[in-house]
């Protein structure tokens, strides 16, 4: 923030009022400093001094600077941003008509911007900056910013295209002015807005250029310290694993993840002195600081975790990252820190389920609703997934399925997304099985999840739906059909580390080889589901696999490894069942009910 006494001084209708206006200016302009730099800042003093001076009926170049000046303050140090928005509305009214005052209306139009957006009224953030972008041009660093929000608003409009456009001019004119570190910048999120976008091809060859350039960075000589180029491949890194994530390819992102968790560490362990490179004022942009990185290799850890299968690990890694949100949230209070509580929490409610806690499941989406009543234009992007995380709770309940296909049919009324949507129609799918629909019924649904309909390029659904495909052949009791659909299955699990996946596979071949009394091949399959549930672990898996081995070990005369089993099952069983009659009398199980009002009850999101 610019000094509050750095404002020119104006003429006046007479040396006496000049001599006045300047006596009573200066004294405000001095105190409001002197409040705003003392050892304990009194921000509102400080405002209300410059509020004064505009009661002087100030000349217009002191108005505008001197409404700016409040604008900042109110923007970085209070919740009071209409009044900031409005003070900055009436400055750039005024200072269209100044002269040489072109850098002011740029900083004017930014801060403007940025308030619009924290509206979330980003249409006017993208007609404002539209207005006004040309004029940067010969401005470096405000053309760069104005780049970067213009193409924040577009993406939070959905208007991905425009986004990219916007982004890949910014890197254009970047690399024309050697700004190297922002040219990498806007590359990167050119690539994450074509991640978004599902453009998967274009996406990855703009990863491999900067990735190439990130490797040889220190030997070709670009201008960039070790922060940067560390800042930067951090960014690289988190890209490529979401992208292997978005695309089930959970094995090829291990090595992507572990050059994501050197990179932040060698970055938490460098000097100061690393942090810049250059005074081009182009050059003064980063991602994210250091805490919102750290969060950030967090919540890709935790996705990377659960998608493996590997719940401890998932849960350990989020509720981490959840404890350092909570630290951060005594100081700041951002929509970026929401979002992860949310991913989180949606994750958590996933690793309550594979683990058989119905309870702690409910007891998150709880804390999610808690979250949507604090921040509301969170729910936008979150409806979906808190709908089908609904669904996945009903599922695991006994007699909801009726409420598991009511969860999945409201989440698909607030998602496009190609993945959430076969996600979705995949697990409704296996209600369907479990309800025993008229085969005219489920077959409909079955060939609208066939696996060349999942999403391009998406090889953990293309699996999962090998592996319904395959479930429904051996209800139907087509045993070639199934069996060739779980073996597919089991390929491509394998290839990605899909342990889950795996371990359904195994356990449904063995229950064919059950049905078809070749006892031996059923016995080593399911044991090896039971192996993989236990590791992972996955609390209906092993107790399915259970009770499988316990009837197959009975078929073969082993009735110690039969009750053995039958043991583990029944243990596991009566575990389920007492959390299962925790939660359907908890106040959150009402939750199920949630359907079409624009929130849940506020009594249902009390913590």
């Amino acid at each position: 923030m610019a000094e509050i006494g750095d404002v020119p001084k104006e003429e006046t209708t007479s040396v006496a009022e000049a001599l006045t206006f300047e006596n009573m200016y200066f004294a405000l302009l001095g105190a409001a400093e002197d409040f705003r730099i003392s050892k304990n800042p009194d921000i509102r003093k400080s405002i209300h001094c410059l509020e004064a001076i505009l009661t002087l009926n100030p000349p217009a170049r002191v108005e505008v600077r001197t409404r700016f000046q409040i604008a900042q303050l109110m923007w970085l140090h209070t919740k009071n941003i209409d009044h900031a928005r409005d003070h900055l509305k009436k400055a750039l009214s005024k200072v269209k008509d100044l002269t040489s005052m072109e850098e002011l209306k740029l900083e004017i139009t930014s801060l403007l911007a940025s308030v619009y957006m924290a509206q979330h009224k980003h249409s006017e953030a993208v007609k404002l900056i539209n207005n006004t972008i040309e004029l940067a041009i010969n401005y470096q660093f405000w053309y760069c910013q104005m780049c970067f929000q213009l193409a924040k608003a577009n993406m939070d409009l959905g208007n991905i295209s425009a986004a990219v456009t916007t982004l890949a001019a910014g890197a254009e004119y970047a690399g024309r002015i050697n700004a190297q570190n922002t040219r990498l910048l806007f590359s990167l999120s050119q690539a994450m807005a074509l991640l978004i976008q599902r453009n998967f091809d274009v996406a990855d060859v703009i990863l491999k250029e900067v990735g190439a350039i990130l490797e040889n960075a220190e030997q070709s000589g670009l201008a960039l310290t070790s922060t940067e180029i560390l800042n930067l491949k951090v960014y690289h890194h988190v890209l490529q694993v979401s992208e292997y994530i978005w695309q089930g390819l959970i094995k090829s992102a291990r090595q992507s993840l572990k050059q994501l968790h050197s990179c932040y560490k060698q970055l938490t362990q460098l000097d100061a002195s690393n942090v810049a490179s250059t005074n081009n004022t182009a050059e003064m942009f980063h991602w994210m600081n250091t805490q919102q990185l750290f969060l950030l290799v967090y919540v890709v850890s935790v996705m990377h975790a659960l998608q493996q299968g590997y719940t401890d690990k998932a849960e350990s890694y989020a509720k981490k990252a959840l404890h350092l949100i909570d630290k951060q949230r005594t100081y700041q209070n951002d929509s970026l820190l929401s979002s992860y509580q949310l991913i989180l929490l949606e994750q958590l409610v996933l690793t309550h389920l594979l683990k058989g806690s119905t309870s702690g499941a409910i007891k998150e989406l709880q804390k999610c609703t808690a979250v949507y009543q604090k921040h509301h234009h969170t729910l936008k992007h979150h409806r979906a997934s808190l709908h089908t995380a609904l669904g996945l709770y009903a599922m695991a309940l006994p007699d909801s399925l009726d409420n598991a296909l009511a969860q999945f049919n409201a989440a698909l009324k607030y998602t496009v997304e190609p993945e959430q949507v076969a996600f979705i129609k995949l697990n409704s799918a296996i209600v369907h099985i479990k309800q025993e629909l008229p085969p005219e019924q489920l077959n409909s649904l079955l060939e609208s999840i066939e696996p060349g309909k999942m999403p391009n390029k998406c090889h953990s659904l293309k699996a999962s739906s090998y592996c319904i495909q395959g479930l429904a052949a051996l209800v139907e009791g087509r045993m070639k059909d199934a069996k060739s659909k779980l073996r597919e299955t089991l390929v491509m699990a394998n290839k990605a580390d899909l342990n889950k996946l795996t371990s359904c596979a195994f356990v449904l071949l063995g229950d064919i080889f059950l049905k078809m009394e070749n006892h031996r091949d059923a016995i080593e399959m399911v044991r090896s589901a039971h192996d993989i549930a236990n590791r992972i672990p996955d609390v209906a898996l092993q107790m399915w696999s259970a009770e499988l081995l316990s009837t197959l070990y009975e078929k073969t005369g082993d009735s110690a490894r039969s009750e053995e089993y039958g043991a583990v099952k029944q243990k596991i069983s009566e575990k389920c069942c007492g959390d299962v009659e925790v939660t359907v009398n908890s106040p959150e199980h009402c939750l199920l009910q949630w359907l079409d009002s624009e929130f849940p009850p506020s009594s249902m999101s009390m913590v």
